[in-house]
């Protein structure tokens, strides 16, 4: 892996290179192995708080891991595109629009026990911009490249809290999203993942019926791209102990290989009708 900053990292865009990459000094990683039609994002996957802001935190480690979701990068891992956060979305969640992208209160919690600096939430705002301007150059290459793409929206999310009842493995949110032009494509999606087998795990898909897919990211492609899909993929996060962060490695591993086999041959058939 290199460094890159990101000026670099946009220009390489540009010129189509192929590279995997630490960009604005590590905040994401973006690995391009090839310009194919579609791309995997887990930008929910990251821990970082910077150094100037961890110690006003009022949520400890353990806390905060709660609400982001370890191992989605993982999830998707050898895809010839990935985009992985590594900052925390306490610091600044990039499925947030950026005037509420710093959080002052979230799940209940006060997240800081003293208030952030104009600064300091102007330097987190900044990351997030930062991020877009990245992801913003590489869909645009993307479809000079390509008619279509598509882009697999990795998140998860706990599901031991009280009333959450029988929930999906995993929900493709589609409130955002065009339906008239892309049901077929979405169905599809749905039916690879309920095919998906784990070892110990029920497996069903939905589609809106825990989450509805309101994450800035589908926001972002809907205002800036004519002809890219987000297809925001929440897992239950039963391939891991919730509370602890620690992974059920067999499950993990599992779903590592039987996602992969499903983004793979559902980006493969998605436009072929």
């Amino acid at each position: 892996m290199i460094e890159l900053n990101m000026d670099d990292c946009i220009r390489s865009i540009g010129e189509r290179k192929t590279f995997h990459a630490s960009i604005n000094q590590g905040a994401f990683f973006v690995k391009i192995e090839e310009y194919s039609h579609f791309v995997c994002t887990a930008i929910h996957n990251g821990h970082r708080l910077r150094a100037d802001i961890i110690d006003k935190c009022a949520l400890n480690e353990a806390q905060r891991l709660r609400e982001e979701d370890p191992y989605t990068a993982d999830i998707a891992s050898n895809m010839p595109i990935t985009v992985v956060a590594n900052d925390s979305r306490y610091e600044y969640d990039l499925n947030r629009p950026p005037e509420t992208c710093v959080y002052e209160e979230a799940w209940g919690q006060q997240v800081w026990n003293t208030p952030l600096t104009e600064a300091e939430k102007a330097a987190s705002v900044q990351k997030h911009h930062d991020f877009y301007r990245v992801l913003g150059a590489l869909y645009a290459q993307l479809e000079s490249i390509h008619p279509q793409v598509l882009v697999y929206d990795v998140h998860s999310y706990n599901y031991q809290r009280p009333g959450m009842g029988d929930v999906p493995l995993f929900n493709i949110g589609t409130e955002q999203l065009d339906k008239q032009r892309w049901q077929s494509v979405i169905d599809d999606w749905n039916r690879r993942l309920g095919r998906i087998h784990l070892p110990a795990v029920e497996v069903r898909s939905a589609i809106d019926e825990v989450f509805y897919g309101r994450g800035y990211q589908a926001t972002f492609v809907n205002q800036h791209c004519n002809n890219t899909l987000v297809l925001p993929t929440e897992a239950k996060k039963s391939f891991m102990d919730e509370l602890t962060g620690k992974p059920h490695a067999d499950i993990l591993q599992k779903l590592h290989s039987e996602f992969e086999r499903a983004v793979t041959e559902h980006a493969q058939h998605a436009f072929s009708a």
